[in-house]
C-alpha cells in the first residue's frame, strides 16, 4: 500500500544535494520505519541503489528520473512481502522533495502481536489436485456490527509458492465488528487472480484477537473453483 506526504527533507539533503525522491517503509501493524535488512534498488536511474538515510529513509539524490522504469523493495529474511513499483505508484516532482510512504504486506514468518484477529490458510486451484494457487492476492471482508454491511481489511497480502497465506484485520478506531455470541467476527476470504474477476469464500468466523490457521480450523483451506463473485 503507498501514499504519498509532504517530506521534510533533513537539511543534509535538502541544502547541500538535490533529493529527486524519497521512499518511507512502514511495518503495516506497527507503523514503525523499516529500513535495516532491506534493499532498495531502481531501475533506469545512473545510480541503482538509493542511500537509506539517517531517518530510515531510502532517499535517490542528483538523479534525472526521466528513464526509470521501476523501484525494487527486496526484503531480504525480513518478515514482509517484496515488492516493485512501477514510477505510476511513486511521487517524483523534483522541486517538491517528496516522499512515498509504503506500508510493508506481512509476510507468512510475521510474529503479529496478541490481540491481532486474522487467519494463516491455504489457497488451492482445485481440491482435487491440491494444487496450490500461487502469487493470489487476498485479503479479508469483515461482517459490520449493523449485521448487513461488509468492509474490505486493507491490508492485501499474496498467496506463496505453496499456496499459503496469512491475511489480518486491522481496524480503525471507529470500526465496530459483528461478533456473534461466541465473540467470532464473520469474514469472507476476497481471491484477485491475474486474469479473472474477483472471487470470495463463504462466510467464515473467526476468534477476535487472535491468528487462526489450518490446524484449529479446517475451513481455512480454500479451493478457487469453490470460489464465487
Amino acid at each position: 500500500m503507498t501514499s504519498p506526504s509532504g517530506l521534510q527533507i533533513p537539511i543534509e539533503i535538502a541544502y547541500t544535494r538535490k533529493a529527486a525522491f524519497a521512499i518511507e517503509l512502514l511495518d503495516p501493524m506497527t507503523m514503525d520505519r523499516v529500513s535495516d535488512g532491506v534493499t532498495v534498488t531502481a531501475t533506469g536511474l545512473r545510480r541503482t541503489k538509493a542511500t537509506a538515510n539517517m531517518l530510515g529513509l531510502f532517499v535517490w539524490v542528483n538523479e534525472d528520473t526521466s528513464a526509470l522504469t521501476k523501484v525494487s523493495i527486496d526484503t531480504g529474511s525480513l518478515p514482509y512481502e517484496s515488492i516493485d513499483l512501477t514510477p505510476n505508484d511513486l511521487q517524483l516532482p523534483l522541486t517538491a522533495h517528496p516522499l512515498t510512504t509504503i506500508q510493508l504486506t506481512p509476510a507468512l514468518s510475521y510474529s503479529f502481536a496478541r490481540g491481532v484477529t486474522g487467519a494463516r490458510g491455504t489457497l488451492l486451484d482445485d481440491r482435487p489436485t491440491h494444487t496450490p494457487l500461487v502469487n493470489a492476492e487476498i485479503h479479508l471482508r469483515w461482517l459490520g456490527a449493523d449485521g448487513t454491511t461488509w468492509h474490505d481489511a486493507p491490508i492485501h497480502s499474496h498467496t506463496t509458492k505453496s499456496g499459503d497465506f496469512v491475511s489480518v484485520l486491522r481496524f480503525a478506531p471507529t470500526d465496530e465488528p459483528h461478533l456473534d455470541n461466541n465473540g467470532a467476527i464473520t469474514v469472507r476470504l476476497r481471491v484477485v487472480r491475474e486474469g479473472f474477476a474477483e472471487r470470495g469464500s463463504a462466510d467464515v468466523q473467526l476468534l477476535q484477537g487472535r491468528i487462526t490457521d489450518p490446524t484449529t480450523m479446517p475451513a481455512l483451506t480454500f479451493a478457487w473453483d469453490e470460489l464465487q463473485p
